[in-house]
């Protein structure tokens, strides 16, 4: 009986692992929709047509970056909007994006307003403030952008 109440629980302890594979895998793939990859050729077409970008500095190698992945995917399956789009810049792939942007160190996030970068946060940052200055922006603009035209480039 010890043999088939072990060989009944390795099978369970297999299933479960299969489906969290699976599970692992459809996280994956959500995080990789929700998030997009910019490049320098997608990038123009990304801003037209949408008013708030919210992007990512980020590289395969930085763990920080991953975090902050992972925070900027909770906040967007969050902030589900037509105006507004989250994606990430691999600066390994696109280093002259990050040039552009002056972008330094790794994590950055970038708001982008109608094609003008109005915030900038450097390196890790909570959910919460990420959050709170996502919301402070996209309330901006639904006042008439006063703050926004007063910042500088």
């Amino acid at each position: 009986m010890g043999e088939t109440v072990s060989g009944s629980l390795y099978q369970v302890a297999r299933t479960l692992k299969d489906e969290l594979l699976k599970i692992g895998d459809i996280i994956s793939r959500r995080s990789s929709q929700i998030l997009l990859d910019i490049d320098n050729e997608n990038l123009p077409k990304v801003l037209s047509q949408h008013r708030v970008a919210v992007i990512l500095f980020t590289a395969e190698w930085c763990g920080r970056c991953i975090l902050m992945q992972d925070t900027l995917t909770r906040i967007a399956s969050r902030l589900f909007r037509d105006d507004i789009v989250f994606g990430r810049v691999d600066v390994d792939r696109a280093f002259s994006l990050a040039e552009r942007y002056g972008v330094q160190h790794i994590p950055t996030t970038l708001i982008i307003v109608e094609g003008r970068v109005v915030d900038a946060l450097v390196g890790s940052v909570s959910e919460e403030k990420l959050l709170e200055r996502i919301n402070r922006e996209l309330t901006d603009i639904e006042k008439g952008g006063k703050r926004m035209a007063e910042k500088p480039k």
